[in-house]
């Protein structure tokens, strides 16, 4: 081989590694994908760029021709990139937190209430009929009477089943007479008289009736006041603990409904029992000693409402 052939070869040998390298630096890396970038940054794997010198030739100065020339290429390591707690980190964090466990719900306790039985019918008290008549229209009889004062009252008279009372004053007191007179009588045949001539004081009659608790019940009287300068006040009283005593605490005095003198008037009142007896009572009072004021009583009704009313209601 000539010379010259063997320079040109040489020049061959030595070129070609110089070329596969320089190509090979200027091939592109492939671009990695998005998969695999996020990968890249949840495992924080260090990356590793390999990057290589470009190799020099030598050429050894005792090497024949038919000798090549040796690269020797330089590997550099580089890491970059910064460490976060990977996929498995993440799982031994959970196992060492202990897991927080729901609060359970408190149960509903649902209470039973008891249906309210109904209440017990309670018995009823059948109404009465009403009163009216027979000794309550002074019908059934007179009796002889006493003046409590021991004052002179020829013929004194108290209609069977009543009671009486009087005071006095200087003059005297009032006495007790059955009075037959048609015009002194409201209905039947009698009415009841006290007298008040000439004395000023109060008198009166008093008559107990049985009763129901809780029952009202309908009082109408009636009476004919005769003329006095002194006009004589007449009230109708009720004591529902059904006792004697005008003069009780217990008495209850209603005014009379009608002012008129010399002729009949009416009063009612509904007062409601208490107990199983209640006591009517009828008082004039004559205030000062003058002529007249003789009072006549005559047709009592009582009249049984039932419970609050109920038969008035109706």
């Amino acid at each position: 081989m000539t010379k010259g052939n063997l320079l040109r070869w040489a020049s061959l040998v030595l070129l070609v590694p110089i070329l596969a390298c320089t190509v090979a630096r200027q091939t592109p890396e492939p671009r990695p994908t998005l998969e695999q970038l996020a990968f890249d940054i949840q495992t924080a794997t260090p990356t590793v760029g390999a990057l290589f010198d470009a190799p020099t030739p030598t050429i050894d100065p005792n090497a024949t021709p038919t000798s090549t020339a040796t690269l020797t290429p330089t590997l550099t390591l580089t890491t970059t990139g910064t460490v976060t707690a990977t996929t498995e980190n993440s799982a031994e964090l959970d196992e060492e937190s202990p897991a927080v466990e729901p609060e359970a719900a408190e149960p509903v306790v649902v209470q039973e209430v008891a249906p309210t039985p109904p209440p017990e019918p309670t018995a009823t008290v059948p109404l009465a009929p009403p009163v009216f008549g027979g000794e309550w229209d002074f019908e059934a009889g007179f009796i002889e009477w006493a003046n409590p004062h021991a004052d002179s009252c020829d013929g004194a008279k108290l209609a069977v089943g009543w009671n009486a009372f009087t005071t006095r004053d200087q003059f005297g007191s009032s006495c007790m007479n059955q009075n037959t007179w048609g015009g002194n009588v409201y209905s039947g045949q009698n009415s009841q008289e006290i007298t008040f001539a000439f004395v000023g004081n109060e008198a009166g009659i008093f008559k107990a009736i049985e009763t129901v608790p809780g029952h009202q019940y309908l009082i109408e009287v009636f009476v004919r006041r005769e003329p006095s300068p002194a006009k004589v006040e007449v009230s109708l009283g009720v004591d529902l603990n059904g006792g004697g005593d005008w003069l009780a605490e217990s008495m209850q005095w209603f005014p009379w409904d009608d002012e008129t003198e010399d002729d009949w008037s009416r009063t009612e009142e509904t007062v409601t029992a208490t107990g199983g007896s209640m006591t009517i009572y009828i008082k004039g009072f004559h205030p000062r000693p003058e002529g007249g004021g003789a009072l006549r009583i005559d047709n009592i009704t009582i009249t049984d409402l039932g419970p609050g009313g109920a038969a008035d209601e109706g």
